[in-house]
């Protein structure tokens, strides 16, 4: 049982509260140091990893992607205000920032943004993860109805929109090209900006519905989860969870669910085909999202208790070698460009989600994992 008297823990940009028992295994199990002492495999590590690996990852990243939204959602003020190439181009750079942003948050796809039933958060800003389908053309269409129509296109009315219809997606189509002939040259596109203001009312309709999405996935994680007065953080550090679930059992099926879903719907041949450019595309996307993973298990700094340091503690140093080198197989089909190979390694990789990983920690699954998405 972990102890709940609590005491205050200090974190580079953080205040957070820990118990005072598992500060004294941070303590006892490093030392003071991670130079020196091993951590050792416990409930109360894996607690403290759990907590650490949380903050860094999950609740970072849902921050980020708010804030990604917001400096979107300035940039086109900005732009709409006075439209230019260099307001354009700052925009379309933006997006992919943010596109990226939204891979190293999605594998964690669960609490709040995965808290509907129906129609989950998730599925407003990424309308392919569901179902895998291409809405684009769905999208165009919407696009041609919304500049010909009277609607006032706002963030309400976009907000009321089925998800299909907005999110990360109808910006880009928005953003990238042009409504009349799907051109992508930015000069055509910038053009169409200036000469139809409702293009610039439908964008920043879109962008600020995008906004109420990922603001509320923030503050669910932060600040209050569904009117319960704590945060998602606390209920799920605390292991408050509505499906009974343990933190790492929720965290390792999101994890494989989501590697399952980008080798079973091909993702990396079918998003971001639009802004793709020389400096980015959709591989640019999948390095953020391997970056994400990777550092879920090895940390994101010398302070952190890392899930593989556990593993190793627990006598299971091969496994770790093992994923080691399948996210490294992972990596080398990002460089050679070869989809194949990519889906090969993240199938690998779910693989490991669903038992080297569990096995190691002790942790047993269940019928928690996934085949499909």
């Amino acid at each position: 049982m972990r102890d709940n008297t609590a005491t205050t823990l200090y974190w580079p940009g953080w205040k957070q509260s820990a118990s005072i028992g598992v500060l004294a295994l941070t303590l006892a199990a490093c030392g003071g140091t991670r130079e020196n002492d091993e951590a050792v495999l416990s409930q109360g590590s894996l607690d403290l990893a759990i907590q650490q690996l949380t903050d860094a990852t999950i609740v970072a990243g849902a921050d980020r992607m708010a804030t990604e939204v917001e400096t979107l959602n300035s940039h086109i003020t900005s732009f709409c205000n006075a439209p230019d190439a260099a307001g354009l181009s700052q925009l379309q750079g933006q997006w992919r920032t943010l596109a990226a942003a939204w891979q190293q948050l999605l594998p964690y796809n669960f609490g709040p943004l995965n808290d509907d039933l129906v129609f989950p958060p998730y599925q407003y800003i990424d309308s392919y993860r569901p179902r895998g389908r291409d809405y684009t053309e769905t999208v165009r269409t919407e696009i041609d109805g919304w500049l010909d129509s009277d609607d006032t296109l706002n963030t309400e009315y976009f907000a009321s929109r089925t998800f299909n219809r907005v999110g990360l997606l109808a910006l880009e189509i928005t953003l990238f090209e042009t409504a009349a002939d799907q051109g992508t040259d930015a000069t055509a596109v910038l053009g169409e900006f200036s000469s139809q203001s409702r293009k610039c009312e439908l964008l920043a309709g879109l962008g600020g519905a995008l906004a109420l999405r990922t603001d509320s996935v923030r503050d669910g994680w932060s600040a209050t989860y569904q009117d319960t007065g704590t945060s998602y953080r606390e209920q799920f550090l605390s292991g408050e969870l509505d499906d009974g679930s343990t933190p790492l059992v929720t965290l390792l099926t999101s994890v494989q669910s989501y590697l399952d879903y980008l080798q079973q719907r091909d993702v990396v041949s079918n998003v971001a085909q639009i802004s793709a450019s020389d400096s980015f595309d959709s591989w640019t996307l999948m390095t953020s999202a391997i970056d994400s993973i990777e550092g879920l298990l090895a940390g994101t700094s010398e302070e952190q208790v890392s899930l593989f340091e556990l593993m190793t503690a627990g006598g299971n140093s091969t496994a770790v070698a093992t994923v080691q080198a399948n996210l490294q197989q992972a990596r080398d089909a990002i460089d050679s460009r070869d989809a194949t190979s990519f889906n090969a390694a993240a199938a690998t990789l779910d693989g490991n989600f669903k038992r080297d990983i569990p096995d190691s920690l002790d942790v047993s699954l269940g019928i928690n994992f996934s085949d499909g998405d």
